[in-house]
Formats: structure tokens, C-alpha cells, sequence
């Protein structure tokens, strides 16, 4: 009795520790209908944080000139053109694949650069599928402060769920500063 009674234990715990518990459709839907959005105020970038890169490009803002949020910022300039970059291939981000892909964040521009925007790039191995640049000079309004902007990239071609999504700002030489990223995506 006493065996049996460890036998049956034992196998309670075994069945109760494999976690085959089986799924069911509707919560498979929700997993790919889940919002998703990915956010990085720069403050642990030089953590070297997962799907992003450029970190030469985290700073802190001179001297008497607050960050957005934090201390730490993406600084392009001459030497550094392009910001710190999210990438990551859609397989990765979620089951489904977006029709829309929208960039939030904050940019500080000291001079006017009309060039100065951000930019989604969508890639298989390196081959272009994708790429679109939304300007910045529209939506600043004026210099030396902190200012929102919203960029919206539809997604116009079909995707695979191993092609890169990029998105980075691109500065063309001249300074500018940007914190606060959030992307997300439309389904």
C-alpha cells in the first residue's frame, strides 16, 4: 500500500510539472493580436539591449540642457550620421506580420537641418524590400527644445516573417538628439 500510494504521487507531480497542457485557438489568436510595443528611453543602452545597436551614438546632452527623460540620449552628428537603431525580424516581434509600423520619440535640434528625419528600412539579408523616410523638419517647430514626433510608415509590399524591420534616425551630418523611442505596430 505504502508503494502504492508513493507511486501514485509521484506520478500526480509528474503530470502536474510537464506543462503539455494543450492550447486552444482562441488563446493562440490572442498571442498574435496582442499589441505590441517596444520602448527605450536610452537609459540602459549602453547595456547593450537586445535587437538594438549603435550604442557609440548614446550620450549625455551638454552641459545645462536636459535630456527628454533620464540622463542618456542618441546623439547623429558629422561623425555618427545615423542614431541608435532598433532591428529585429518580424518573427521575432510577433506571430502576425504588421500592415503599419508607427516610430514615437522626441527630437532636439540646435540648427535647422531639413534632412534630418527617421527612417524604416525593411530588409531580407540585406536586400532592400522596404525603406522610407518620414522628414523631421515639419514637425519641428522650433530649435533647443524638446519636441514629439510621430512617424507613420504603412507597410505597402508583402512581408516574410524573416525579413528585418530597421528603424533608426538619420541626421546627414549635422547635430541633432533623440530620446524616448517607442515603436509599434498595426495589425
Amino acid at each position: 500500500m505504502k508503494q502504492f500510494l508513493i507511486l501514485m504521487l509521484s506520478g500526480l507531480l509528474l503530470y502536474g510539472c510537464s506543462g503539455n497542457s494543450p492550447k486552444t485557438p482562441a488563446a493562440e489568436a490572442v498571442a498574435d493580436d496582442s499589441p505590441v510595443a517596444i520602448v527605450n528611453d536610452l537609459e540602459k543602452a549602453l547595456a547593450g539591449v537586445p535587437s538594438w545597436s549603435n550604442e557609440k551614438t548614446i550620450v549625455q546632452m551638454p552641459e545645462g540642457i536636459p535630456a527628454h527623460s533620464g540622463q542618456f540620449v542618441s546623439r547623429v552628428d558629422a561623425e555618427n550620421q545615423y542614431s541608435y537603431a532598433f532591428k529585429e525580424t518580424f518573427a521575432n516581434i510577433n506571430q502576425k506580420l504588421p500592415v503599419a509600423v508607427i516610430v514615437e520619440g522626441y527630437v532636439y535640434m540646435p540648427e535647422v537641418n531639413p534632412a534630418l528625419g527617421i527612417v524604416m528600412d525593411i530588409n531580407d539579408n540585406n536586400n532592400t524590400v522596404i525603406w522610407k523616410s518620414y522628414a523631421l523638419s515639419g514637425v519641428v517647430t522650433s530649435l533647443n527644445e524638446w519636441q514629439p514626433f510621430t512617424a507613420r510608415f504603412t507597410v505597402d509590399a508583402p512581408l516574410k516573417p524573416g525579413y528585418q524591420l530597421k528603424i533608426f534616425a538619420s541626421g546627414a551630418k549635422k547635430t541633432a538628439y533623440f530620446d524616448d523611442f517607442k515603436i509599434s505596430f498595426e495589425y
